[in-house]
């Protein structure tokens, strides 16, 4: 089977320095395989003429050229080439450049006084397996977004449907307690609370789901926030929540002003505030907080007085899907890590103080703007 051959571009104005680098590759041809095929440049326009006709599988780049000079000479290369490993070639020992080379590209940089045919040959052939790597990781990625696209995409489309359905078991459901549950014995009422709990927690699963994906995707321009209406409209979607648990709920009358994404904001508090219903004391008292801190953020709390949480568990709760005590703590799951992406995406940070039997302090940051609102009741 013939050995295969590597095409290389040699860029080199010096015809002295052009003759070295082609007897080592000679001496190369000797003593191993794959081949080496050279064909040379000694201007920059040259080789882009050259490449316009051919595709060699690595470039030799002298930075110093008649036509172009230092990192300049690796940018215009570049131009004209696509997926070609590029390894500079020059005799310029200067640190700094060479960093600037390869972060701008170049496989690897080379000083003419300091290289041998092992040296020269090892270099080609890393080169050129890295670009292959690379191309094939690129091509990998591609691939992975327009699936990951596709897969948002029916996953949305799903999502809505499905909530359409569960809009419809939770309507029918709400019919027959509204207008038949007076004549329900014991057991149908329980089944049909069921269904309608069950319904409600599908649905919130969704919102989630579909929140999440949202958020992952979305660049989204922060403006001022009026937080006293926020909360209140946050605590008028949990009414029937506030309701069932005969809840108190605490507010300052005027609250630090910040920056953010509102709808997002208004999850936030959503999420924090059910937890609070859900998890607090025996009746939920919850008090809503906030200060601005020295390193000018707002600081934003719901204090609940529920029994508190170890403190082995406090670093687990952020995360999707947390079990402890065997059960999901916060809601289904999703709901804190969501507030950790939305959090996270508006420049701030989440947290929660706790101590057994002294209850949850869960916060969460934004970065602060100059005017106080007024808690809108």
């Amino acid at each position: 089977m013939r050995p295969e051959t590597i095409h290389i571009l040699l860029i080199e104005d010096n015809p002295g320095d052009a003759r070295l680098i082609q007897e080592m590759l000679q001496e190369e041809f000797a003593v191993s395989s794959p081949l080496f095929s050279i064909s040379t440049a000694q201007r920059l326009a040259e080789a882009k003429t050259y490449l316009q006709q051919h595709q060699p599988d690595v470039i030799l780049l002298d930075l110093s050229l008649p036509d172009a000079h230092g990192l300049q000479t690796l940018l215009e290369i570049q131009t004209a080439v696509f997926n070609i490993p590029i390894i500079v070639l020059t005799g310029l020992d200067n640190t700094q450049l060479a960093v600037e080379a390869m972060q701008k590209g170049a496989q690897d940089y080379l000083i003419k006084n300091k290289i041998d045919t092992e040296i020269l040959v090892r270099a080609i052939r890393y080169a050129i397996e890295r670009q292959r790597l690379i191309t094939e990781l690129t091509r990998k990625a591609q691939e992975l977004e327009i699936r990951n696209t596709e897969l948002d995409a029916f996953g949305h489309t799903v999502a809505h449907q499905v909530q359409g359905l569960l809009g419809q078991i939770l309507g029918y459901a709400s019919y027959l307690e509204m207008h038949y549950k007076k004549h329900l014995e014991q057991e149908p009422r329980t089944v049909l609370q069921r269904i309608m709990e069950s319904s409600t927690k599908m649905n919130n699963v969704l919102t989630e789901l579909l929140l999440m994906s949202t958020i992952s995707q979305d660049e989204v321009i922060q403006l001022p926030l009026d937080m006293g209406r926020i909360v209140n409209e946050a605590c008028k979607r949990l009414n029937y929540l506030i309701n069932r648990y005969n809840a108190k709920i605490i507010k300052p009358a005027q609250w630090p002003q910040s920056v953010g994404y509102e709808p997002w904001i208004e999850e936030v508090w959503i999420n924090y505030i059910s937890n609070g219903l859900k998890y607090g004391g025996h009746p939920p008292e919850l008090e809503l907080g906030a200060e601005v801190l020295p390193n000018g953020m707002v600081r934003y709390w719901v204090q609940d007085n529920g029994q508190g949480i170890p403190e082995e568990h406090i670093k687990k709760l952020f995360r999707p899907h947390t079990r402890l005590h065997n059960r999901r703590i916060k809601g289904e799951g999703l709901g804190l890590s969501i507030v950790w992406r939305i959090i996270t995406k508006c420049g701030g940070e989440v947290g929660v103080e706790s101590q057994p039997g002294q209850g949850s302090r869960f916060w969460f940051t934004l970065p602060a703007s100059t005017v106080l609102t007024k808690s809108a009741d």
